[in-house]
């Protein structure tokens, strides 16, 4: 008898658990793989309402991706914005072995939180800020640029399609370098105090121990950032979208029209869902093959194999 109640006891905490676990279940079918599942389904039919009616096209949506100047355009767009934004990387990891200098006490915590303060402004904000900044007349940047050229600099960084990658760039970089610099200085300090001791006993200086103990024990954190930082870079819309002056066109000149904002535009503005569809399916297998071809060259399928 009292097993019986011992089990049922046990079974009832377990279902409990399950509960949880089944909400979650549901939640991530309905949210995650029913919409990805209905969009490999779209990219193949030619449709512009959302149901599982329209004709079934084949690959023709792909085709016609292929062969479109706007879409080839932002594809390029996309990826010179993801690889602009890769100077986070470098830039956080010198901003962490700067802070790292200075020892754990209330300074190197007074410029930590205030680098990454940046990270937690809105997207909207930032690009309001930045329309001040990058200005092209009266622009703080241009003036700055005024004073140390002696000559008057009047750059349309963000209304000028020559120079708004840069201008978006300049955008992204200050907002997500503090977020860049938090991850390195925390894989930096969790590298073991004894290698740098034993280095400093052998002779090595800083700048040595820096090269050959720091840099190559941050490799880890260096293939984390530069996926979690491409993946941003490749789904970036907002920031853009609002200097488009909330236009998904890429203004100015279709030169910040990324490949989300081609798929936005032809979920919403147009509407075309197979199109869409197709377009996020290459975003999809794009993003997939450059985390994989990463995963591989930092060598983490050889140490999960080992």
């Amino acid at each position: 008898m009292k097993d019986k109640k011992t089990f049922k006891l046990r079974l009832k905490r377990e279902m409990q658990w399950y509960s949880f676990l089944i909400v979650s279940i549901i939640a991530l079918v309905l949210l995650t793989y029913i919409p990805m599942l209905t969009t490999i389904k779209y990219s193949f039919y030619n449709t512009r309402i959302l149901s599982f009616g329209g004709e079934f096209d084949g690959i023709t949506n792909y085709k016609v991706l292929m062969g479109n100047k706007a879409f080839i355009q932002s594809l390029g767009n996309t990826f010179i914005l993801a690889l602009l934004s890769l100077l986070q990387i470098p830039i956080g990891f010198i901003l962490a072995s700067l802070i790292n200098g200075l020892g754990r006490g209330k300074l190197q915590s007074f410029f930590r939180v205030s680098y990454y303060l940046p990270n937690i402004i809105t997207g909207v904000s930032v690009v309001l800020i930045f329309q001040v900044v990058l200005k092209e007349n009266g622009g703080l940047l241009n003036d700055l640029l005024s004073f140390l050229t002696g000559h008057k600099v009047t750059i349309g960084w963000l209304s000028d399609a020559r120079y708004s990658r840069f201008g978006a760039t300049i955008l992204n970089v200050w907002q997500n370098t503090g977020y860049a610099m938090l991850i390195n200085l925390a894989s930096m300090q969790s590298i073991p105090t004894e290698i740098y001791e034993a280095a400093e006993v052998d002779g090595a200086n800083s700048l040595k121990r820096w090269f050959y103990i720091t840099i190559p024990n941050m490799k880890t954190c260096f293939a984390f950032l530069f996926i979690t930082t491409i993946i941003n870079g490749l789904s970036r819309f907002t920031d853009l979208f609002i200097i488009g002056g909330n236009s998904a066109t890429g203004r100015p000149g279709g030169s910040l029209q990324t490949l989300l904002m081609y798929i936005y535009q032809y979920s919403f503005e147009y509407p075309q869902y197979g199109m869409a569809s197709a377009g996020a399916m290459i975003l999809f297998v794009l993003t997939f093959a450059i985390t994989m071809v990463n995963l591989k060259m930092t060598g983490f399928f050889k140490k999960n194999n080992d």
